[in-house]
């Protein structure tokens, strides 16, 4: 039984592997993360973003595609008496070489993840 779940789980991890989604974790100590595309051959759309501010806060995130044409505003989020949030964008961004997700935060403190797949 033990091989079973053992097997298992390296086929569930070779499967997350093979559909080349990830994620990272960056500070809102500054109030602004910027993510940006330095792979010249590959693209990646953000699945979620999640917040978890230090302490219960109020305010607004604003979430945008920086590209070599400009800055597009992708969502604006208020929120009030929050100690986490999520944004689930409701069509694929394509983030190709160059471009940039920005997130600014008038909220300072707190984790900001990034949750994004490869195209």
């Amino acid at each position: 039984m033990k091989r079973l779940i053992i097997a298992l789980v390296l086929m569930l991890a070779a499967g997350s592997a093979w559909a080349g989604g990830w994620s990272d974790s960056y500070s809102l100590t500054s109030g602004v993360v910027c993510v940006t595309n330095t792979q010249g051959n590959s693209s990646w759309v953000p699945v979620a973003l999640m917040w978890k501010f230090a302490v219960s806060s109020s305010g607004t995130l604003v979430i945008s595609r920086v590209t070599a044409n400009g800055s597009f505003p992708l969502a604006n989020c208020t929120f009030t008496n929050a100690t986490s949030m999520t944004w689930i964008p409701e069509a694929a961004f394509p983030f190709g070489f160059g471009d940039a997700l920005t997130v600014t935060s008038s909220v300072r403190g707190g984790v900001m993840e990034l949750i994004r797949k490869g195209e």
